[in-house]
Protein backbone atom coordinates (compact mmCIF):
# COMPACT_ATOMS: atom_id res chain seq x y z
CA UNK A 1 0.00 0.00 0.00
CA UNK A 2 1.48 3.29 -1.03
CA UNK A 3 1.59 6.17 1.43
CA UNK A 4 -0.58 9.02 0.21
CA UNK A 5 0.63 12.58 0.12
CA UNK A 6 0.46 14.14 3.56
CA UNK A 7 0.30 10.79 5.32
CA UNK A 8 3.00 9.88 7.81
CA UNK A 9 5.09 7.00 6.54
CA UNK A 10 5.01 5.65 10.10
CA UNK A 11 1.48 4.40 9.47
CA UNK A 12 2.08 2.50 6.24
CA UNK A 13 1.38 -1.25 6.64
CA UNK A 14 5.07 -2.19 6.63
CA UNK A 15 6.01 0.51 9.14
CA UNK A 16 3.05 -0.46 11.32
CA UNK A 17 3.89 -4.16 11.32
CA UNK A 18 7.54 -3.49 12.05
CA UNK A 19 6.49 -1.12 14.80
CA UNK A 20 4.44 -3.89 16.39
CA UNK A 21 7.40 -6.22 15.89
CA UNK A 22 9.65 -3.79 17.73
CA UNK A 23 7.32 -2.84 20.57
CA UNK A 24 5.25 -5.83 21.65
CA UNK A 25 8.20 -7.59 23.21
CA UNK A 26 7.78 -7.38 26.94
CA UNK A 27 5.57 -6.58 29.89
CA UNK A 28 7.68 -5.29 32.78
CA UNK A 29 5.59 -3.99 35.67
CA UNK A 30 5.38 -0.25 36.35
CA UNK A 31 2.84 0.79 38.98
CA UNK A 32 1.30 4.15 39.75
CA UNK A 33 -1.11 5.94 42.07
CA UNK A 34 -2.67 4.53 45.23
CA UNK A 35 -3.32 0.89 46.16
CA UNK A 36 -0.09 -0.27 44.56
CA UNK A 37 -0.28 -3.79 45.93
CA UNK A 38 -3.81 -4.25 44.55
CA UNK A 39 -2.80 -2.87 41.15
CA UNK A 40 0.30 -5.06 41.11
CA UNK A 41 -1.89 -8.12 41.72
CA UNK A 42 -4.44 -7.09 39.05
CA UNK A 43 -1.79 -6.42 36.44
CA UNK A 44 0.13 -9.61 37.19
CA UNK A 45 -3.08 -11.65 37.01
CA UNK A 46 -4.05 -10.26 33.60
CA UNK A 47 -0.55 -10.83 32.21
CA UNK A 48 -0.50 -14.40 33.56
CA UNK A 49 -3.91 -15.20 32.05
CA UNK A 50 -2.99 -13.78 28.62
CA UNK A 51 0.26 -15.73 28.70
CA UNK A 52 -1.54 -18.96 29.61
CA UNK A 53 -4.18 -18.50 26.88
CA UNK A 54 -1.68 -18.02 24.07
CA UNK A 55 0.68 -20.72 25.31
CA UNK A 56 -2.16 -23.16 24.70
CA UNK A 57 -2.27 -22.27 21.00
CA UNK A 58 -0.21 -23.73 18.16
CA UNK A 59 -1.49 -21.37 15.48
CA UNK A 60 -3.81 -18.41 14.99
CA UNK A 61 -5.90 -17.09 12.09
CA UNK A 62 -8.12 -14.01 12.05
CA UNK A 63 -9.54 -11.28 9.93
CA UNK A 64 -8.18 -7.84 10.78
CA UNK A 65 -9.15 -4.24 10.24
CA UNK A 66 -6.48 -1.55 10.42
CA UNK A 67 -7.49 2.08 10.95
CA UNK A 68 -4.82 4.79 10.62
CA UNK A 69 -5.76 8.17 12.08
CA UNK A 70 -3.28 10.66 10.62
CA UNK A 71 -3.31 14.21 11.97
CA UNK A 72 -2.25 15.70 8.62
CA UNK A 73 -4.85 13.75 6.63
CA UNK A 74 -8.57 14.65 6.77
CA UNK A 75 -9.91 11.09 6.62
CA UNK A 76 -9.06 7.83 8.37
CA UNK A 77 -7.10 5.34 6.26
CA UNK A 78 -8.77 1.92 6.48
CA UNK A 79 -7.33 -1.45 5.47
CA UNK A 80 -8.48 -5.01 6.01
CA UNK A 81 -7.40 -8.57 5.36
CA UNK A 82 -6.33 -11.81 7.05
CA UNK A 83 -3.46 -12.72 9.36
CA UNK A 84 -1.98 -16.16 10.03
CA UNK A 85 0.46 -16.88 12.86
CA UNK A 86 2.21 -20.06 13.90
CA UNK A 87 4.71 -20.82 16.60
CA UNK A 88 8.41 -20.51 15.78
CA UNK A 89 7.94 -16.96 14.51
CA UNK A 90 5.99 -17.69 11.34
CA UNK A 91 3.47 -15.11 10.15
CA UNK A 92 1.59 -14.02 7.07
CA UNK A 93 -0.43 -10.82 6.58
CA UNK A 94 -2.69 -10.58 3.52
CA UNK A 95 -4.00 -7.06 2.97
CA UNK A 96 -7.10 -7.20 0.74
CA UNK A 97 -8.52 -3.67 0.78
CA UNK A 98 -8.07 -0.97 -0.41
CA UNK A 99 -5.12 -2.60 -2.21
CA UNK A 100 -3.60 -6.06 -2.17
CA UNK A 101 -0.29 -6.57 -0.35
CA UNK A 102 1.31 -9.53 1.41
CA UNK A 103 3.86 -9.84 4.21
CA UNK A 104 5.56 -13.18 4.90
CA UNK A 105 7.55 -13.22 8.14
CA UNK A 106 9.78 -16.07 9.26
CA UNK A 107 12.03 -15.31 12.19
CA UNK A 108 13.91 -12.12 11.34
CA UNK A 109 13.15 -12.18 7.60
CA UNK A 110 10.23 -10.26 6.07
CA UNK A 111 9.15 -10.57 2.44
CA UNK A 112 6.82 -7.84 1.22
CA UNK A 113 4.96 -8.47 -2.05
CA UNK A 114 2.84 -6.01 -4.02
CA UNK A 115 0.99 -7.62 -6.96
CA UNK A 116 0.20 -4.13 -8.25
CA UNK A 117 3.85 -3.30 -8.93
CA UNK A 118 4.90 -6.94 -9.44
CA UNK A 119 7.76 -6.62 -6.99
CA UNK A 120 8.84 -8.40 -3.82
CA UNK A 121 11.28 -7.07 -1.23
CA UNK A 122 13.16 -9.16 1.33
CA UNK A 123 14.16 -7.39 4.55
CA UNK A 124 16.44 -8.85 7.21
CA UNK A 125 15.54 -7.57 10.67
CA UNK A 126 18.59 -9.05 12.39
CA UNK A 127 19.88 -7.02 15.32
CA UNK A 128 16.96 -4.57 15.38
CA UNK A 129 15.69 -4.72 18.92
CA UNK A 130 15.40 -8.47 19.41
CA UNK A 131 12.43 -8.72 17.10
CA UNK A 132 10.33 -11.84 17.52
CA UNK A 133 6.63 -11.45 16.80
CA UNK A 134 4.07 -8.73 16.03
CA UNK A 135 1.85 -10.50 18.55
CA UNK A 136 4.26 -11.14 21.39
CA UNK A 137 1.54 -12.67 23.53
CA UNK A 138 1.52 -15.58 21.07
CA UNK A 139 5.16 -16.39 21.77
CA UNK A 140 5.17 -15.28 25.43
CA UNK A 141 4.85 -11.96 27.22
CA UNK A 142 7.82 -12.10 29.55
CA UNK A 143 10.80 -12.56 27.27
CA UNK A 144 12.18 -9.02 27.07
CA UNK A 145 11.25 -7.23 30.26
CA UNK A 146 14.08 -4.70 30.02
CA UNK A 147 12.70 -2.85 26.98
CA UNK A 148 9.17 -1.74 27.86
CA UNK A 149 7.09 -0.64 30.84
CA UNK A 150 3.54 -1.92 31.29
CA UNK A 151 0.64 -0.64 33.34
CA UNK A 152 -3.14 -0.82 33.31
CA UNK A 153 -4.32 2.04 31.12
CA UNK A 154 -6.65 4.44 32.96
CA UNK A 155 -7.81 6.71 30.12
CA UNK A 156 -11.55 7.36 30.80
CA UNK A 157 -12.35 7.49 27.06
CA UNK A 158 -12.26 3.67 26.81
CA UNK A 159 -14.99 1.24 27.89
CA UNK A 160 -13.61 -1.41 30.26
CA UNK A 161 -16.80 -3.34 30.96
CA UNK A 162 -15.75 -6.30 28.77
CA UNK A 163 -11.97 -5.85 28.49
CA UNK A 164 -8.74 -4.98 30.22
CA UNK A 165 -6.44 -2.42 28.60
CA UNK A 166 -2.69 -2.88 28.98
CA UNK A 167 -0.42 0.07 28.24
CA UNK A 168 3.14 -0.47 26.97
CA UNK A 169 5.60 2.42 26.96
CA UNK A 170 9.06 1.92 25.43
CA UNK A 171 11.94 2.72 27.74
CA UNK A 172 13.80 4.14 24.72
CA UNK A 173 11.09 6.11 22.95
CA UNK A 174 13.29 7.58 20.22
CA UNK A 175 14.73 4.18 19.36
CA UNK A 176 11.30 2.57 19.18
CA UNK A 177 9.83 5.57 17.32
CA UNK A 178 6.66 5.09 19.33
CA UNK A 179 4.97 6.82 22.21
CA UNK A 180 2.93 3.88 23.47
CA UNK A 181 0.97 0.73 22.61
CA UNK A 182 -2.42 -0.20 24.04
CA UNK A 183 -3.42 -3.88 24.12
CA UNK A 184 -7.14 -4.60 24.59
CA UNK A 185 -7.73 -7.97 26.33
CA UNK A 186 -11.12 -9.70 26.46
CA UNK A 187 -12.18 -10.25 30.08
CA UNK A 188 -13.90 -13.59 29.43
CA UNK A 189 -11.02 -15.63 27.99
CA UNK A 190 -8.08 -13.17 27.82
CA UNK A 191 -7.64 -13.14 24.04
CA UNK A 192 -6.40 -9.88 22.48
CA UNK A 193 -9.12 -8.06 20.56
CA UNK A 194 -7.32 -4.91 19.51
CA UNK A 195 -3.93 -3.17 19.45
CA UNK A 196 -3.46 0.62 19.22
CA UNK A 197 -0.09 2.12 18.27
CA UNK A 198 0.67 5.80 19.02
CA UNK A 199 3.64 7.30 17.19
CA UNK A 200 5.76 10.29 18.19
CA UNK A 201 3.77 12.69 16.00
CA UNK A 202 0.28 12.12 17.43
CA UNK A 203 -0.85 9.63 14.79
CA UNK A 204 -2.69 6.49 15.91
CA UNK A 205 -3.01 3.14 14.15
CA UNK A 206 -5.66 0.73 15.45
CA UNK A 207 -5.67 -3.00 14.66
CA UNK A 208 -8.83 -5.04 15.30
CA UNK A 209 -9.19 -8.84 15.17
CA UNK A 210 -12.35 -10.86 14.46
CA UNK A 211 -13.40 -14.33 13.23
CA UNK A 212 -10.50 -15.86 15.14
CA UNK A 213 -9.63 -19.52 14.50
CA UNK A 214 -6.97 -21.41 16.43
CA UNK A 215 -5.11 -24.74 16.37
CA UNK A 216 -5.88 -25.60 12.74
CA UNK A 217 -2.45 -27.11 12.01
CA UNK A 218 -1.61 -24.42 9.47
CA UNK A 219 0.92 -25.86 6.97
CA UNK A 220 4.47 -24.60 6.34
CA UNK A 221 3.52 -23.81 2.74
CA UNK A 222 1.10 -21.11 3.90
CA UNK A 223 4.02 -19.05 5.26
CA UNK A 224 6.39 -19.53 2.30
CA UNK A 225 6.40 -16.89 -0.43
CA UNK A 226 6.43 -18.29 -3.94
CA UNK A 227 7.31 -15.58 -6.42
CA UNK A 228 4.90 -15.48 -9.38
CA UNK A 229 6.39 -15.70 -12.85
CA UNK A 230 8.30 -12.54 -13.72
CA UNK A 231 8.55 -11.31 -10.13
CA UNK A 232 12.03 -10.87 -8.67
CA UNK A 233 12.85 -10.70 -4.96
CA UNK A 234 14.95 -7.63 -4.15
CA UNK A 235 17.11 -7.81 -1.03
CA UNK A 236 17.40 -4.64 1.01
Amino acid sequence: MSVKSGQSSSCSPLRFLLGILLVLLALPVSLYGDNLEEKRADLAAVVDHVEAYYKSLKDFEARFTQVARILSYPEDQNSEGKVYIRRNQMMRWDYEKPSQEQYFIQGETVIYYSPEVKQARRINLGGKGGIRSPLVFFEGLKKAEADYVISMNSDPVFDRSTRYILQLIPRKVEEAQLNKILVFVNRSDYHVERIDQYDLYGNVTELYFKDVKVNQDLPDSLFAFKAPKGVKIIDQ
